[in-house]
């Protein structure tokens, strides 16, 4: 008992030096197992931690051991509950057994050659209340664990659970330190680059590099839809174990400076020469069950291989390719949709493939996710704006082609019935001239005869002038010209138009009022153009009022009478009439190409107004006023020379 009490003071002194040092877990876990080992005279010790697996489930791992098989430390998990160790987890109770393989609770690994010690103590390390792993010790003698023995395993477990929580919290800080590092350095990096595989090539050097993800090797699996296929895209990676040990001893610095610098490396397209990504560009996996691949993508879960030529669900041309022992595998999930899979593993190192690692490369593949699908996105925004553009052209196209259509059919219509005229007419002049010639007996013919010839002569000069007219509108409406623009006085140009009509003004018995602006502006127009738009609206005008009536002529600054002069950078011509307005189902088709209500009008007049009132930064409108007449609107900006004919 005495010798007891000693051992237990001297592995609590021990256990008291090792939670006052500032050392990380493995060398904690380490130290004490060894101070274990030694100071209570057994043959094996060994750790295991709680953790969370990638998929979210609580299990122990196997964290630290000595006196078991190296390898052991590996891949050991166990789920709360199952075997002795998860059974003294799940409760929170030492439990001692002197033949520890006859135990029901008792699981067997074959790693751990835990035949060899048919005797165990199995203590819980546990942290307020909640159980964070469990201590077990061995012995290869069959051997009855005393009480003391027992307390002071347990006694160990609550000096040391403080100290292994405290060094688990500063791992978990460390390494959500380095990820969100990484995770900024990355996303810096790809956002400077609009190439796909650049971007690829960027996330998966933060999957491969040392200090980031820390795999051998990346396989990057897209999948393509239309086949039903993973396809491979790309391989990064050594290609030997000599290019990786170079490659580690050159990357042997700080790793945050040396992943910027690598990111930055401007022949970064050099990787499509190497096997590996050759290699991996010719593998192509049916999206079917059978293999770990299509089992990763439509189970939407990662898979860890730990013995790749004795899985079933690994193909035996890829674990002969591969040639590493253990792989895992990723899903690339931004969303719902799986894209593809991410194959990782450490042929080189043989570092153990762990759910940490697994879970940033997981949060990596995310991103990877994220990336190619924003980019295929962008690919189809892409392709939608040249196929829109192209809908566009042929719509345009299509509706010049109409336009030209539409064009043609009028034209013809508004020639055909003065032709059908003058080629009438045209043959009674020739019979009728051909009868005179037979009839020439050197007398005058009869005045009746020549009244008949003048009359058919006369509607051919008619309908001639009117083709004329026809043909100049046609020419106006269809050709832009350059505005010749001069100086011109904006009332002495009206009342010069309106001069013209006088005759007319006054044989249709038309009370005419005058209203200008006073005094008179002086801007610059394209007056031959302006002149012809007046004439058109005060043509209009006075057609509508065959007997009778008002017509009221104005001009004034601004868009309305009384602006202040604050406002009066453009000025108004108003053309009012009491012709009864136009009829609704009419008046919307009144800028129509063709289109009057006039027997002798070609239908333009109102189409080339507006184009002309507009290439000079105006606009015209007319306002319909039922059973009372009509009211246009000019309204022209005052502008200078300079202003005119810019592109």
């Amino acid at each position: 008992m005495v010798d007891d009490s000693i051992v237990g003071l001297e592995v609590l002194r021990e256990i008291a030096r090792i939670s006052t040092s500032p050392l990380n877990l493995d060398e904690i876990l380490g130290q004490t197992i060894e101070i274990i080992k030694n100071k209570m005279r057994i043959d094996a010790c060994s750790i295991y931690l709680m953790e969370q697996s990638y998929s979210g489930e609580v299990r122990l791992k196997l964290k630290a051991t000595s006196g078991l098989p190296p390898s052991a430390a590996t891949h050991i998990y166990l789920e709360p509950g199952r075997g002795v160790t998860g059974w003294v987890a799940q409760n929170k109770t030492a439990l001692a057994l002197s033949e520890a393989m006859q135990d029901p609770r008792f699981v067997y690994f074959p790693e751990i050659e835990e035949e060899k010690f048919p005797s165990m103590l199995s203590v819980p390390l546990v942290d307020h209340d909640q159980c964070i792993g469990v201590i077990n010790v061995h012995t290869l003698d069959r051997r009855q664990f005393t009480l003391t023995e027992v307390s002071i395993l347990e006694t160990l477990s609550a000096q040391i659970t403080g100290c292994i929580r405290n060094a688990l919290e500063y791992q978990k800080s460390q390494a959500l330190l380095g990820e969100q590092t990484l995770l900024y350095t990355i996303n810096t990096a790809v956002q400077e680059t609009p190439k796909l595989d650049h971007r690829i090539w960027i996330l998966m050097t933060g999957i491969t590099f040392g200090g980031a993800g820390g795999f051998n090797r990346a396989i990057l699996f897209l999948l393509d839809d239309k086949t039903g296929h993973l396809v491979g895209h790309m391989g990064l990676g050594p290609d030997s174990a000599e290019e990786a040990g170079r490659i580690w001893r050159e990357l042997s610095e700080d790793w945050e400076f040396t992943l910027t610098r690598l990111l930055e490396n401007p022949h970064w397209e050099r990787f499509r020469d190497t096997r590996l990504n050759q290699y991996a560009r010719s593998l192509k996996f049916p999206l079917s069950s059978g293999n770990v691949l299509s089992e990763t993508a439509l189970n939407k879960r990662p898979y860890i291989v730990h013995d790749t030529s004795n899985d079933d669900l690994v193909p035996a041309d890829l674990a002969e390719a591969l040639g590493s022992p253990s792989f895992a595998t990723v899903p690339l999930m931004p969303h719902r949709e799986v894209l593809g899979v991410l194959l990782v593993d450490n042929l080189y190192n043989h570092a153990p493939i762990t759910d940490s690692n697994l879970q940033l490369v997981g949060r990596l593949a995310t991103h990877l996710g994220w990336v190619i699908e924003n980019s295929r996105l962008v690919n189809k925004l892409l392709e939608s704006n040249r196929e829109l553009l192209s809908t566009k052209e042929q719509l345009i196209q299509s509706e010049k082609l109409a336009a030209l259509g539409e064009l043609s059919a009028e034209v013809a219509h508004e020639i055909k019935n003065p032709l059908v005229s003058v080629g009438g007419f045209a043959r009674r002049l020739r019979d009728r001239i051909g009868d005179l010639k037979d009839q020439e007996n050197g007398t005058m013919p009869p005045l009746s005869d020549l009244r008949g010839l003048y009359r058919y002569a006369s509607i051919i000069v008619n309908e001639t002038e009117r083709l004329e007219r026809l043909l100049q509108d046609i020419l106006l409406y269809s050709k832009a010209e350059e505005l010749e623009v001069e100086p011109c006085r904006f009332n002495e140009l009206v009342c010069e138009v309106i001069d013209f009509f006088e005759v007319g003004i006054e044989e249709r018995n038309i009370d005419l009022k005058k209203s200008f602006m006073d005094p008179d502006v002086e801007f610059y127009i394209d007056k031959k153009k302006i002149k012809q738009v007046i004439m058109n609206l005060l043509f209009n005008a006075i057609e509508s009022m065959p007997h009778d009536g008002h017509l009221t002529v104005s001009t004034y600054r601004g868009h309305r009478v009384g602006q202040t002069e604050g406002d009066k950078d453009s000025l108004t011509l108003c053309i009012e009439d009491t012709g009864g307005g136009i009829p609704p189902e009419l008046f919307e088709n009144i800028f129509n190409p063709f289109f009057t209500t006039k027997e002798t009008g070609t239908g333009l007049g109102l189409s080339i107004s507006r184009r002309i009132i507009e290439e000079h930064g105006g606009t015209l409108h007319v306002n319909n006023n039922i059973n009372k007449g009509v009211t246009v609107y000019v309204y022209l900006p005052l502008q200078k020379l300079g202003n005119y004919n810019k592109t």
